[in-house]
């Protein structure tokens, strides 16, 4: 079952209830970090006259999320600017394509900035800056509840019976808190950093997971 509560495009923002395991949650969290993605991965600095060293602008650059495209394996860029401006994503060309706007560093008058680079696929197991989003479940408690209690692998609760005693919670709280079993759905949220959808990032994480349990039912035949 998957409810969705959440699906903002603006934000890049995916949230959804859903009775899946917590196992399987955190397989679908892990696989994304094998998602191809474009990243940034070779610069040449011609000419730094800002305040930042070329290690720290390329650093920046590479952080700077690149629209990835299935047909798309490289692609080529080159970044010129002229003081006195902040020199942003938006500058690159041909343009990435995700539309955010980073800064990457400041010029002063008659300073300049000229880089040329490339940016390539890769996945997250790789290095974070191929990392298309990010991903993370919780069990579907109140806030008012949270923080007493402790859900284990299963799904069953224990409670922190200290930390109730200790605050003192109110009846009202206390009559939920007693009423609980078991937890049976996860709040499941995707924020996608720009590179491909937060509804892609999900989609194609259990591609993943597919497919890497089939390369494993093989090894095991």
């Amino acid at each position: 079952m998957i409810k969705i509560q959440d699906n903002n495009k603006e934000e890049q923002k995916l949230t959804f209830l859903t009775d899946m395991s917590a196992s399987l949650a955190n397989a679908i969290r892990r696989s994304a970090l094998e998602i191809p993605i474009m990243a940034i991965d070779e610069v040449e600095i011609y000419k730094n006259d800002s305040a930042l060293y070329d290690e720290i602008i390329a650093h920046r650059l590479g952080l700077v999320p690149v629209k990835t495209l299935k047909t798309s394996k490289e692609a080529k860029f080159k970044l010129v600017a002229k003081g006195p401006k902040t020199v942003y994503s938006t500058d690159i060309q041909p343009a990435v394509g995700s539309g955010q706007k980073l800064p990457i560093t400041i010029l002063d008058d008659k300073q300049e900035l000229e880089i040329v680079g490339s940016a390539k696929l890769g996945t997250g197991i790789e290095h974070i800056k191929y990392s298309p989003g990010l991903i993370y479940y919780t069990y579907n408690l109140t806030p008012e509840i949270i923080d007493f209690v402790y859900v284990d692998d299963k799904g069953k609760i224990l409670f922190n019976e200290d930390e109730l005693k200790r605050k003192r919670v109110s009846a009202d709280v206390m009559e939920k808190i007693k009423k609980l079993k078991n937890v049976d759905q996860l709040h499941f949220t995707i924020e996608s950093w720009g590179q491909i959808e937060a509804k892609e990032i999900f989609s194609r994480a259990i591609g993943v997971l597919n497919k890497n349990l089939e390369t494993l039912q093989k090894a095991l035949k």
